[in-house]
């Protein structure tokens, strides 16, 4: 009797055994075949991905910047598609982006920050730069950088304010800031983004101490594991959020640990997927996974604004900008350009950076432009945005046009702004 018992256990423990075996085989198999299609499921491969040598070919010359990471080069250009709309940019010779009508024109403004600022997805005729320029009668620079942190933002500003002299400076980022300048390399918070690397600051002894971009030329993309560790030891989110997310054996648990993230993903791309297969449309739900990461992203930027390191760094560069606008002798502008799903979120919920705001609100010789007060009072809000998701994408025309009106009235209604206007 206890033998049949015993025989019956081992047969119990053989089938389960070959189930969970088959089952990590199955979701090696698919999980590795997702992430080709799919970069935001990572594995034990994504610690030392391998850098395109074709696209560093493409990326070196007119992107890659030693100091910054990247950069807009002098006299590039380019083109993206939204809304089955093709827009197209252009950087004149001093690095700012092309004003049509306005590059003869004295310029009393300008910009610098990331790709709200630059105003991507639409014309160089079509940015709120170019808009608020018609306003004000003057060339309003355009030194915005996409997916720049407002660290990279400041430097490029320090860097060349000497040869770019206005009496207004506007520092323009996403509330989403206060992520990217925690970041050292953008993989370990955009999967899939292994082109860029960039310094941060860090508040030691309640001083900004700049970490210098580790990748500051070109040889070094080659050999950038020889620089991980201290790029690890810097950047917040390998730990936080990179090591956590990442899919390896057993894989059942990796999965089961992540589960609301993992299992929506794997799903959803398993079916797009299948579809595609069978020939269907999938167009209606192809952002289906893009939306639990954008979500997830969401989440973030709520969790790191009551986080006080870092609202306290995120302070500490704004206050540098202040101290530097004194040294050389312009009106510093700070203003948060809001991103859709953050308006959509404020609406449905809580105003998650409003102490932050409370805050600048306080400090000295600083304006501060809130745009997300005018934003939560528009009912079209789709079309002040070039996407048709949640996430938005950038300012559309339309858009960009009510922003530049927004930051007339509002610089306007300072007299130190104004007396340069009279």
């Amino acid at each position: 009797m206890n033998q049949i018992i015993t025989m019956d256990i081992w047969i119990v423990l053989i089938v389960v055994i070959s189930f969970l075996s088959l089952m990590e085989i199955l979701l090696f198999v698919w999980v590795n075949f997702i992430r080709n299609h799919f970069p935001w499921l990572i594995t034990k491969k994504d610690e030392y991905p391998q850098l395109s040598k074709e696209g560093l070919e493409k990326f070196i010359p007119i992107g890659f910047d030693p100091e910054l990471g990247w950069i807009r080069k002098p006299n590039t250009s380019g083109s993206e598609i939204s809304k089955s709309t093709k827009s197209t940019w252009t950087i004149n010779s001093t690095g700012s982006r092309t004003n049509p009508d306005f590059e003869k024109t004295k310029s009393l403004i300008s910009c610098y920050g990331d790709s709200f600022t630059f105003a991507r997805q639409v014309n160089d005729d079509q940015t709120w730069e170019h808009f608020l320029s018609k306003k004000l009668i003057t060339n309003v620079l355009n030194f915005g950088v996409g997916n720049h942190g407002i660290d990279q933002s400041l430097l490029r500003l320090k860097r060349d304010f000497s040869k770019n002299r206005t009496k207004i400076v506007i520092l323009g980022v996403v509330p989403d800031t206060i992520s990217r300048i925690l970041s050292i390399w953008k993989h370990y918070y955009e999967y899939g983004n292994t082109f860029a690397f960039k310094p941060r600051f860090m508040i030691k002894e309640n001083k900004l101490i700049l970490i210098e971009n580790l990748i500051n030329d070109k040889s070094k993309f080659f050999n950038y594991t020889k620089y991980l560790k201290e790029i690890q030891k810097n950047d917040f989110f390998y730990e936080q959020k990179f090591k956590k997310e990442q899919l390896h054996f057993p894989y059942i648990l990796s999965i089961l640990k992540n589960m609301r993230r993992n299992i929506p993903i794997i799903l959803w791309i398993t079916i797009i997927e299948f579809l595609q297969c069978v020939k269907y449309d999938t167009s209606r739900i192809d952002w289906n996974p893009m939306k639990i990461i954008m979500k997830i992203n969401l989440k973030w930027r709520i969790k790191l604004y009551k986080n006080q390191d870092a609202t306290k760094l995120l302070d500490q560069i704004i206050q540098d900008f202040i101290s530097y606008s004194v040294q050389e002798k312009f009106i510093p502008v700070f203003v948060f350009l809001p991103q859709k799903d953050d308006i959509i979120y404020i609406k449905n919920n809580f105003h998650f950076y409003k102490d932050f705001i409370n805050s600048l609100s306080k400090k000295e010789n600083l304006i501060f432009i809130d745009i997300m007060n005018h934003l939560l009072q528009v009912s079209n809000l789709d079309e002040y945005y070039s996407d048709d998701n949640e996430y938005g994408g950038h300012y559309s025309k339309f858009g960009n046009e009510k922003i530049s009106e927004i930051m007339s009235e509002e610089l306007l209604s300072f007299k130190s702004i104004k007396n340069h206007f009279q």
